[in-house]
């Protein structure tokens, strides 16, 4: 070994690696009324993960993975940076992200001129203690830093650090624990104070205007939500997304583009009395699969495969469904059969994903046949991305009436199924509306 590869060595050696993530990130997700809130979901996420890649680079860091955070809709949580960003920066960074974003919702909501508003203590405890922060960092001499900063992280995380949010009178339908959010739900839930038929009579006035304001597309009149429930709801109208460009605007190195968003699709899965086609898959062994590539640089084949990851997740919505006049990159064989947007792609993050299948044509609804042909030309669709890696898939195939949080509860449960019976297999479950369900898995 010549000098020159023993300096490289010796700088690499002593390079410090910080690992960053936040929770809750899966439960964020699951609980969803519509398919709505799994868009704002899913975008609340990647916001508030590419604040924090954000901060590493301004403070001259290089973010390994996720190696491209010009893609807002889909950045993972788990965020690897070579560099120190110090802890107090990066949670700092994070805690102006969200407390900008529940902000903005806030004031949306009180340009309603009806009521007084007796709940800022409320919004400033989901301000500041929704979220579980987490931090590593490594600067030792072992041959695989990346892995060692991970693993503390992992370990760190176990540990937990979180202050609950324990609510009095009223309670959100979804979760029985989230206080109902309504411009008097810090003063004037007690119930010594009000009784409870006034108290619904206010509550059904505010839910009144709130839905005038917003529109019922965006919130049914007879639904009631918790203020985070209530933020992934108002966080998909195009006043807070424009605000939110506007921050960008002002100030590019602390607020993200909010990137290409395009419009809204809604599944009326109730009204249409349709089946409806939902599906997650994750990659297989990753952590296997890095290990074997190269020990010796590490960050390089990190930085390298979720480039690439990130790429196909960026392009499988053209999959789904191509948009007219456009080609699907990489992609020589014939097009998937569901090519009149007869879906949506919520999450795409890279080796994982989470998509629907739908059509809102009563006279033509989607059929299962057609999404088993799609999945017929998955594997085509899935190796684009070269990286030598198998996946596994859960589709459930739900009925109509079926609460949504069942739903994303089944897809877990049925990814679980293919992961556990050999991987790289697709595992499918019919749902019934009674809640049975019939399942099987394939190649």
């Amino acid at each position: 070994m010549n000098s020159i590869e023993t300096l490289k060595n010796s700088m690499k050696e002593n390079t410090i690696y910080t690992a960053i993530t936040f929770a809750p990130v899966q439960g964020f997700i699951e609980k969803s009324r519509k398919l709505r809130d799994l868009y704002g979901s899913s975008f609340l996420l990647s916001y508030l993960a590419r604040i924090i890649c954000q901060a590493a680079e301004n403070q001259g860091c290089q973010v390994i993975s996720p190696a491209q955070i010009n893609v807002t809709q889909g950045t993972p949580n788990q965020i690897i940076i070579q560099g120190s960003l110090p802890e107090k920066e990066a949670q700092k960074a994070f805690a102006r992200g969200w407390s900008t974003i529940t902000h903005l919702c806030k004031t949306y909501i009180e340009e309603i001129p009806d009521f007084t508003y007796h709940w800022q203590r409320a919004w400033n405890a989901w301000a500041n203690h929704t979220w579980e922060f987490f931090w590593s960092q490594y600067d030792g001499n072992e041959p695989n830093p990346v892995t060692q900063v991970r693993k503390q992280l992992n370990e760190i995380k176990r540990e937990r650090n979180w202050i609950g949010i324990n609510w009095q009178g009223e309670s959100s339908t979804l979760s029985g624990a989230d206080g109902i959010a309504w411009y008097g739900m810090t003063d004037e839930s007690h119930p010594l104070s009000y009784r409870p038929s006034e108290i619904d009579e206010k509550i059904n006035f505010f839910y009144e205007k709130l839905t005038q304001k917003l529109g019922e597309k965006i919130l049914d009149s007879n639904e009631r939500l918790s203020i985070p429930e209530l933020i992934k709801r108002v966080i998909t109208t195009e006043k807070i997304v424009k605000q939110l460009r506007e921050l960008n605007t002002e100030n590019p190195q602390l607020f993200p583009d909010v990137g290409d968003l395009k419009g809204f699709i809604e599944i009326n899965r109730h009204e249409q009395n349709q089946y409806t086609g939902w599906f997650q898959g994750d990659g297989d062994e990753i952590g296997k699969f890095l290990q074997a590539q190269s020990a010796r640089d590490e960050e390089n084949i990190l930085k390298t495969f979720s480039e690439k990851m990130m790429n196909w997740g960026k392009k499988f919505p053209y999959y789904l469904y191509p948009w007219e006049n456009q080609t699907l990159p990489n992609f020589e064989d014939r097009l998937p059969p569901l090519t009149y947007r007869d879906g949506r792609i919520i999450y795409a993050g890279g080796d994982d994903f989470l998509g629907v299948l739908f059509r809102n044509d009563p006279k033509n609804p989607l059929t299962a046949k057609e999404c088993l042909e799609w999945f017929f030309q998955f594997e085509q669709i899935w190796q684009t991305h070269k990286q030598g890696i198998t996946v596994s898939i859960g589709f459930v195939w739900a009925a109509p009436n079926v609460p949504q949080r069942d739903v994303l509860q089944h897809c877990r449960e049925t990814e679980k199924l293919a992961k556990n019976n050999g991987r790289d297999r697709l595992a499918i479950r019919i749902l019934f509306n009674s809640g049975n369900h019939l399942d099987w898995h394939c190649p």
